[in-house]
């Protein structure tokens, strides 16, 4: 815990360079199109409006208070959030070989800024999202304003997972492959697409194995907050206080691991990369 202390503090000391790395990525990714930035608009807003005439006016999805499409985009943003963070990262230690061997900075900047760059992302999609709501005679849910907790949450489970995958990636190459694999079986075994009533007809045991995934934890928690009285459509069996507390530990768990597995594997780093 005292090194882990020292090390963000040091973090913090390259909060400088952390910028720079964000804004390095932003600029890459945007630099090019006419457009620029207002694709990180552009694109949740199609997605919202592709979704909204697909399942409100095509197949017409029933739903209990709430359009489908707000639903399923509820947790289909915290999902790309995840995935892109952690399938960009996967490589960010190798790609930035030669700026490792050069200098010293905490190695863990780059696939941290990786996550960062992919939170100002996920922030600019749940903007029009939440606009969309109130078209629809949705009310926000009272409790939107635990939105911040969650999406913290959702970023230290997040940052755990990159500081190990980007780690281990520099040494066993296969890792790359394993994480593309892993992230389409997480995908599935997700309410993503559908309901969490549909699990929680299974026995009670398969429920609470399925639980234990932190994405539908974090999922549950998304949807429980931006959409008002989703709580009532909640299985029986899940606690809100329980499914709440429980996933900060995991979340915070994990970012410790991910902190843990880093520092093992980043002295052999620069003979590596």
């Amino acid at each position: 815990m005292i090194n882990l202390y020292k090390k963000l503090k040091e973090i913090i000391r390259y909060r400088e360079l952390l910028f720079r790395l964000v804004l390095k990525e932003l600029k890459v990714r945007y630099k090019h199109p006419f457009l620029g930035f207002l694709w990180a608009f552009i694109v949740p807003l199609c997605m919202i409006l592709i979704f909204m005439f697909i399942f409100s006016y095509i197949l017409k999805v029933p739903h209990q208070g709430y359009p489908f499409f707000i639903f399923l985009l509820s947790a289909l943003f915290p999902w790309n959030y995840l995935n892109l963070s952690i399938s960009t990262s996967t490589m960010s230690l190798l790609d930035s070989g030669n700026l490792i061997k050069k200098v010293y900075f905490p190695r863990e900047l780059i696939p941290i800024s990786i996550v960062v760059v992919n939170l100002v992302l996920f922030i600019f999609s749940l903007g029009p999202m939440l606009v969309f709501i109130i078209p629809f005679g949705i009310k926000l849910s009272p409790l939107i304003f635990f939105l911040p907790g969650v999406i913290f949450m959702q970023t230290i489970f997040i940052s755990g997972i990159c500081l190990i995958v980007s780690s281990l990636q520099v040494k066993y190459r296969d890792i790359k492959y394993i994480v593309e694999v892993l992230l389409i079986l997480w995908f599935y075994l997700t309410p993503i697409f559908y309901p969490l009533e549909l699990i929680a007809n299974a026995p009670d045991t398969v429920f609470k194995i399925y639980m234990l995934n932190p994405l539908t934890q974090l999922i549950t928690l998304y949807r429980i907050i931006i959409i008002n009285n989703y709580i009532k459509c909640l299985p029986p069996q899940v606690n809100i206080l329980e499914l709440m507390f429980f996933n900060l530990a995991i979340c915070i768990i994990t970012f410790l691991s991910g902190f843990i597995i880093f520092k093992k594997q980043e002295p052999r780093f620069s003979d590596l990369v």
